[in-house]
């Protein structure tokens, strides 16, 4: 018999397989593995939550209405961000973490979003953890690694943005080359391994490599959502995956 089974795709389940339990014996993965579906009541500020809305109108909530995930309502002023930190300091470089989440935006051209890792769990509207404010990129965090999608900079382009210790911040076009259209969502990832070194990843495809991105200091995960005209918009949330190692 086996000791190991390697799987480079996916495990599907059919017929009987599909409808009943179907592990037999004590299932436990050598990785802290976790998803967030927020289809709870509501977001637990208290315990489990970091939201920081600064504007009018500006609003963090479960979707509800039959949708699971986020909402993240921007404010109508032009240039207001708001901050969701659906962890706290809980990532380190060393135990490899990875997130993801699944991130659908209304009005591309007219709002900026940023997911990754951050040390900072809110910043203050209307800096962004990263971002590309009148065109000109810009860094609120000492370290910080994920991705800027910036109606400031372009109408549908994604980029894949870093700074490490305060120092220059870098970001480059995810290639191969992303649009994002209205309304659209995609799956974005950021992989972080032992020394820093960043990969993204768009719907499964990598699309970017940072050597050295970020350093050894306690990271979280963070959205921000903010607009880039005097109207709101939205952003939806449909889950955060998160991976680490367990030390």
């Amino acid at each position: 018999m086996s000791q190991q089974i390697k799987v480079e795709r996916k495990i599907q389940f059919v017929g009987d397989a599909n409808q009943e339990a179907n592990v037999e014996g004590n299932f436990l993965t050598k990785r802290a593995c976790r998803v967030d579906w927020f289809d709870q009541k509501a977001l637990d500020e208290t315990n489990g939550y970091t939201i920081t809305v600064d504007g009018t109108g500006d609003t963090v909530a479960v979707s509800g209405g039959g949708v699971i995930g986020v909402t993240m309502t921007t404010g109508s002023g032009d240039n207001e961000v708001e901050y969701f930190a659906p962890t706290p300091l809980v990532f380190d470089i060393s135990q490899n973490p990875a997130i993801e989440a699944k991130i659908q935006i209304t009005d591309v051209s007219g709002t900026v979003v940023f997911f990754g890792f951050s040390d900072a769990i809110t910043e203050t509207s209307p800096n962004s953890t990263i971002d590309y404010a009148d065109g000109t990129l810009a860094a609120a965090a000492t370290d910080a690694v994920g991705f800027v999608i910036d109606g400031d900079k372009s109408s549908s382009a994604v980029y894949c943005a870093s700074i490490a210790t305060g120092g220059s911040v870098a970001a480059t076009a995810a290639a191969p080359s992303t649009v994002w259209t209205d309304a659209q969502a995609k799956v974005l990832r950021v992989e972080l391994d032992s020394s820093g070194n960043a990969r993204f990843y768009i719907d499964g495809v990598q699309v970017g490599y940072k050597a050295t991105a970020v350093t050894d200091v306690p990271l979280c995960a963070i959205i921000n959502a903010g607009n880039r005209e005097a109207a709101a918009n939205t952003v939806y949330v449909r889950y955060l995956a998160k991976f680490q190692d367990i030390p």
